[in-house]
């Protein structure tokens, strides 16, 4: 039997939609945990209340070790559906808490610019760890090893840019004016289209004007 592999792009483009899919389901329930948005909001508290760049020091680092382990074969699978499931959690606590149903708080988290970039960058992630499974047992690795590294360089770019994006939020919604939050769209659309053209120019097999055909892979030949 010949199953065929698919594009890293389309593995990418399914990840991000579990992963909004998992977000907008886990969210919504009504979850109560008191425990739970009492530690959430101490945590959130210390960060919120320190300065720009200590503040993109807990931010950025915490998000790259979740998306560094996620790259990681079968165990980032794991961790993917973990990060989603835990993290969507805690906002249908917060949610609860706050009388509110928790898909409105995703939902004005998806309106913020750092939502589009740091959520993307976890199904990069997974979605080349699935990639770096395949060559490993596909025996090439070594023909394709640049490009899983550079798949790894542009997840640290990524989540870079959106702990900076988020960051500048953060402060601008505890200003006189938390609406100023929006216009971090200004660079983050910028930010959005060179990330589009970097991970273009990685794939660059994928997205020219003949495609390569989809690598298959014989499970008969055990």
């Amino acid at each position: 039997m010949k199953i065929k592999m698919p594009e890293l792009k389309h593995l990418f483009l399914l990840s991000f939609i579990i992963e909004l899919a998992g977000f907008a389901i886990i969210s919504s329930l009504p979850i109560h945990d008191p425990a739970l948005y009492q530690s959430f909001k101490s945590e959130d508290n210390a960060i919120v209340s320190q300065s720009f760049f200590p503040m993109w020091l807990s931010i950025f680092p915490h998000n790259l070790l979740i998306a560094s382990i996620e790259f990681i074969p079968i165990i980032g699978i794991l961790m993917f559906l973990f990060s989603i499931g835990s993290t969507a959690s805690v906002i249908a606590v917060e949610g609860t808490a706050d009388h509110i149903n928790g898909f409105a708080i995703f939902a004005t988290l998806m309106l913020l610019p750092h939502s589009w970039l740091e959520l993307p960058a976890y199904a990069v992630a997974v979605s080349s760890g699935t990639y770096l499974l395949y060559y490993l047992i596909k025996g090439k690795l070594r023909d394709n090893y640049k490009k899983i590294i550079y798949m790894y360089i542009f997840i640290v770019v990524e989540l870079a840019f959106a702990g900076a994006i988020e960051t500048s939020e953060i402060l601008l919604e505890e200003s006189a004016h938390p609406l100023n939050a929006f216009y971090m769209w200004i660079p983050a659309v910028f930010i959005i289209a060179f990330l589009i053209w970097l991970y273009r120019h990685i794939n660059t097999g994928e997205y020219g004007h003949k495609q390569k055909e989809y690598d298959e892979y014989d499970f008969n030949q055990f």
